[in-house]
């Protein structure tokens, strides 16, 4: 077999058998690279579902700058309540969601996400086209329910990315697909805090029904290049049964010998490593969503508003600087390990936290300095929280969640992220009505929480396979 390349030199110990053959047969291949079809095949995978994941993403946020041009109908009061309502049914649907792709695979939760938000955000589009016929007034309803069933929708495609890819990469390996992972994010931010304004502007001004019929157009697209191009695992594509080394399954087994609901979730919530590392994402949750969203409504109120618009660019740039160091230290340096990565990250965003309080409290509001200041701050805590997302829920889930259980565990993990996006979305926009200065405070807590919680499980690493 031919080396290929430095990223996937990483693999050490790979068993591959053709479909049809005992596992007796089965051939184990000391490699340190792949075939060449092997690696084209996976680019194949997963560059398209990776797209897909960043048009989502715009098809989620999007709706944040379609604020401004629709202030009458999108005020602070519709804006809070659609985001909760959003952010709870995200966050309750992986009860369901996470076993329907234990059945019907990670590639048929892709199609379902992209089919339904593209629908959704079309709808969304139709209905703010519609605006004056519904009325200010009348407004919320459905806005508020479009963007709860949206984010059903989206829920599917967390669990899908992380199902199908986890089947492609080796356990040693996952570290730098958490960056990749990292990377589709930051990407679909910078769809929506960037190019749609830019697409509004320049290409179909007066017409702010574009911020949602254009994600939803582009994810028609995808939709059909997930069909075409996505396979579950590499048997599926012809190459035969991949070994990643990752857990076995919460019953010691390669399967689920059940879909019972209540019998899977008492062993999830038994699970110390998984119950950690969703506690470990709850913080991320509050403090992602705790920094990103509240940015551009302190910005508003700065010497410097016209800041926020370069917040996609930042966050990209964030994204991937962040997702790439997160998963090189967690595979090169930390030997696969995901704990001690998030740790690093959550003890820089003790400072960081502390920084946007001290940055509040000691600079005066007129000041030119302060907005920019705030701004590193927030892309700094976007490199930190990206990086920690990327290697506990892209990579760490798929380590844990063994070969079909990994979608059940991504939808209990997530679930906790979108808990904390709950919590921060409430608090703050209950704490931040009454000063500014609580904003950092509320945060810091967390980043201490979750760098504790990561010691917890510092040394956690999957007991079966690839050398564990």
């Amino acid at each position: 077999m031919a080396r290929l390349g430095r990223f996937d030199a990483l693999l050490t110990a790979v068993a591959v058998r053709k479909p049809g053959d005992q596992m007796s047969e089965a051939i184990a291949v000391a490699v340190q690279g792949y075939s060449q079809a092997f690696r084209r095949r996976r680019f194949m995978n997963w560059f398209p579902l990776g797209l897909a994941y960043a048009f989502l993403y715009m098809g989620r946020y999007s709706f944040i700058p379609a604020k401004e041009e629709l202030p009458a109908f999108i005020n602070n009061h519709v804006h809070g309540i659609a985001g909760t309502a959003g952010a709870i049914t995200y966050g309750m649907s992986f009860l369901l969601n996470g076993v329907l792709s234990e059945k019907w695979g990670g590639r048929v939760g892709m199609l379902i996400s992209t089919a339904g938000s593209a629908v959704i955000n079309l709808l969304l589009g139709l209905l703010v086209m519609k605006r004056e016929s519904v009325g200010a007034d009348n407004f919320l309803l459905p806005y508020a329910t479009l963007m709860a069933a949206n984010m059903y929708f989206q829920s599917f495609a967390a669990i899908a990315i992380v199902k199908v890819n986890g089947a492609w990469f080796h356990v040693r390996e996952r570290g730098r697909f958490g960056g990749i992972f990292g990377i589709m994010i930051s990407s679909g931010l910078f769809l929506a805090y960037t190019v749609s304004p830019m697409v509004m502007t320049y290409l179909i001004k007066g017409h702010p029904e574009g911020y949602f019929m254009v994600p939803g157009g582009l994810l028609v697209l995808l939709f059909v290049a997930t069909w075409l191009f996505i396979r579950d695992t590499p048997e599926d594509a012809g190459l035969g049964v991949f070994d990643t080394g990752s857990a076995k399954d919460f019953d010691g087994s390669d399967s689920l010998k059940f879909m019972d609901i209540l019998g899977i979730f008492k062993k999830l919530f038994k699970h110390p490593v998984v119950m950690t590392i969703a506690l470990m994402e709850l913080c991320t949750g509050v403090l992602r969503d705790g920094m990103n969203y509240w940015f551009g409504a302190w910005a508003e109120q700065s010497a410097m508003p016209g800041i926020r618009s370069y917040l996609g660019i930042g966050l990209f740039a964030a994204g991937v600087l962040g997702g790439l160091t997160a998963g090189y230290l967690s595979d090169k340096v930390f030997q696969s390990r995901r704990a001690p990565v998030a740790g690093l990250l959550y003890g820089v965003m003790i400072v960081l936290t502390a920084a946007v309080f001290g940055t509040v409290v000691g600079m005066p509001k007129d000041s030119i300095a302060q907005p920019i200041i705030m701004f590193g701050i927030i892309v700094l805590s976007s490199m930190c929280v990206i990086g920690t997302h990327g290697v506990l829920s892209g990579a760490a889930t798929a380590d844990f969640g063994g070969k079909r259980a990994t979608g059940l565990v991504v939808g209990v993990i997530d679930g906790f992220v979108y808990m904390g996006v709950g919590i921060q979305s409430l608090s703050l926009g209950f704490l931040t009505a009454k000063s500014w200065t609580y904003w950092g405070l509320f945060l810091f807590p967390f980043a201490i929480i979750g760098l504790y919680l990561s010691t917890r499980i510092w040394h956690a690493l999957p007991k079966r396979g690839g050398g564990h």
